[in-house]
């Protein structure tokens, strides 16, 4: 297993980027969190989450106990991220085929391939500018530069 680096914390073995996720935001941000409390229909204290390496895998807010990316990566494999499989990429990092345009979840293999080739500091510092385009919706078709 490679050894992980600080800002590998921020980063899901499947590839997402935790410093993006709205509750993984709302951990720190009170009024964050009561406003997606609202929205989602919990309770505030409800919307935390320290990030899938923190928690093992195990998103509470998702519903799953133990992510089954997270389990085969970091449990089954010991490994630090996907791309290092042997089988990868394979179908637990499928895109989802419902809101595929919208879902950071269908981002995975990309990330993972550029993790790969850029390795984690470096894509670090891509990261926050390159998932602010993604949620603004400024990436609008494949092909198209990312503006970073």
């Amino acid at each position: 297993m490679s050894v992980q680096t600080d800002g590998a914390k921020f980063v899901a073995p499947c590839g997402l980027y935790c410093g993006a996720c709205p509750v993984f935001k709302a951990s720190g941000d009170t009024a964050l969190a009561q406003k997606l409390a609202q929205t989602l229909g919990i309770p505030p204290e409800q919307v935390n989450c320290l990030g899938c390496r923190a928690e093992k895998g195990h998103i509470k807010i998702m519903g799953e106990p133990v992510c089954p990316t997270y389990q085969c990566c970091i449990e089954q494999r010991g490994l630090q991220f996907c791309y290092q499989c042997e089988d990868f990429p394979c179908l637990k990092l499928a895109p989802c085929a419902d809101k595929a345009q919208t879902l950071p979840h269908n981002t995975k293999v990309y990330n993972l391939v550029l993790l790969q080739k850029l390795g984690v500091e470096k894509w670090l510092d891509r990261a926050q500018q390159s998932w602010r385009q993604y949620f603004r919706s400024k990436k609008e078709r494949g092909g198209d530069e990312l503006i970073l």
